[in-house]
């Protein structure tokens, strides 16, 4: 092999490994990967899963080539190396799959326009409402215009961070938000109630903490953990520490 063709085949190769990070996922964008639609997601997944089958025939074709003219080692190296990213991002875009079963489209009840009529409907519908719950309702902005529809998507905080550790209140509302997600309307809390499964787990709603009779700052959450369907409350500071393995209600943007 002449110094040449030796400088143009090295060339090639790292144009093709330049190009691989146009196909892969970092952590980030993982992230960022699981909050979009259903319909984003599969564009997303069906335009970088063609850019992988391109890239790999590529990586086949310069290692023919490299062998040829005698860089067969470093041509196989970087293809090793593709082929490995490339199984990690099919492993990530199933995960999503298991991901977007936790999105819940929410049409608000138009019957709900008051505390009153929400406990109304929410405990005509078979949920318990706790006292303290049903002070809060009362000061929420009733008066709020909300869009027609919401998804609302489920989100463990370990899935945020992508660690086991615990996190504020605080740290977990930012993460979401650099991540498409905001915080959800106060007064679309019922309908969330109402249309999430009267045995799921345990879910706080994510939104601006409302004090309660005591004078405590405190969000709503789902729960059908235990044989009754409810809606209550629980710790809302800014500071407070939440384990990896809880679960908040976001809707996105």
């Amino acid at each position: 092999m002449n110094k040449i063709e030796q400088q143009s085949n090295t060339s090639d190769i790292s144009n093709l490994e330049s190009d691989k990070s146009a196909a892969l996922l970092s952590k980030d964008e993982l992230n960022i990967f699981k909050n979009l639609s259903e319909k984003e997601q599969k564009k997303q997944k069906e335009d970088r899963l063609q850019k992988l089958e391109e890239l790999q025939n590529n990586f086949r074709k310069a290692v023919e080539e490299a062998t040829k003219t005698g860089n067969t080692e470093e041509a196989l190296k970087l293809k090793a190396a593709f082929d490995k990213d490339a199984e990690e991002l099919k492993q990530l875009v199933e995960e999503t799959e298991k991901f977007k079963g936790k999105v819940m489209e929410i049409i608000p009840d138009k019957e709900i326009t008051s505390a009153k009529t929400a406990i109304k409907k929410l405990e005509k519908e078979g949920h318990k409402v706790s006292d303290y719950v049903k002070g809060m309702l009362s000061k929420v902005n009733w008066k709020e215009k909300l869009k027609d529809s919401y998804e609302v998507v489920s989100v463990i905080v370990r899935e945020l961070f992508g660690d086991e550790k615990s996190h504020t209140y605080a740290d977990i509302k930012a993460r979401a938000i650099e991540n498409g997600l905001e915080l959800v309307p106060a007064k679309l809390v019922p309908s969330i109630r109402l249309k999430y499964s009267k045995s799921g787990d345990w879910a706080s709603i994510a939104m601006e903490a409302i004090r309660d009779r005591d004078g405590y700052l405190e969000l709503f959450y789902c729960d059908g953990s235990d044989s009754d369907s409810w809606l209550s409350s629980y710790y809302g500071d800014d500071d407070f520490r939440w384990g990896d393995n809880y679960r908040f209600f976001f809707v996105r943007k």
